[in-house]
């Protein structure tokens, strides 16, 4: 079984099917395309760990990513960034929901992100996509289902509170790790964490879908 079936299994049955077109995918590269035969599209259910980006770096938490999906997002891409952006470069996905595009270079097969705001300093965007991440096949493998959550004060956005879990049985707040026995455990102490958050007026500003669809109400 490879990466992108395990994920599948991972994190359905919440994941989507992708809805780009035939016609859309014959302008990716091969690599690229046997990803859109998996079930692994949708918000809030991938992350890729920080170490990835900054090497050696643990101490941050993992970053939520999702792939590109459907046509909107193809054209909002080469409304909003193809000038700036040559064009052996084609976007996979983004960070935080739309807010860091996830690149490949067609040619080199390297991954490259850049901040949308980054379109507006030509040098530092030559930069970013100077600067490569790793390969295509490098990113795929460090991929994982998301678990990452953060809150935000209702009154105080500066106030905010972030938990991750790690190696299956370890929750992750910033400072601290706590070990539980099993993935039950974690689990559930991860849900108390959110509830206690929740509580005491923190808001969801990003979390595992399965967090989402629990406190939506």
């Amino acid at each position: 079984m490879n990466k992108l079936e395990r994920l599948a299994q991972n994190i359905e049955p919440s994941a989507k099917n992708s809805s780009l077109t035939e016609k859309s995918l014959l302008h990716f590269p091969e690599n690229l395309r046997k990803i859109h035969s998996y079930k692994v599209f949708g918000n809030d259910l991938l992350a890729i760990p920080t170490g990835l980006i900054m090497e050696g770096d643990d101490e941050e938490f993992e970053k939520p990513f999702q792939f590109l999906s459907s046509e909107d997002e193809l054209e909002t891409f080469e409304e909003e960034f193809r000038e700036a952006v040559p064009p052996e470069f084609i976007q996979i996905g983004s960070l935080y929901g739309a807010s860091e595009i996830v690149l490949l270079n067609k040619l080199q097969n390297t991954i490259h992100i850049f901040h949308v705001q980054d379109i507006c300093e030509t040098d530092w965007m030559a930069y970013k996509l100077q600067d490569v991440i790793c390969t295509f096949e490098i990113f795929i493998e460090n991929i994982r289902p998301q678990t990452v959550v953060c809150l935000m004060h209702s009154a105080d956005y500066t106030q905010f509170e972030m938990f991750e879990i790690r190696n299956e049985t370890e929750i992750y707040d910033g400072a601290d790790s706590m070990e539980y026995s099993n993935s039950e455990e974690v689990w559930a102490a991860y849900f108390e964490l959110v509830e206690k958050a929740i509580s005491n007026d923190f808001k969801i500003h990003y979390a595992p879908k399965k967090v989402i669809d629990r406190f939506s109400n």
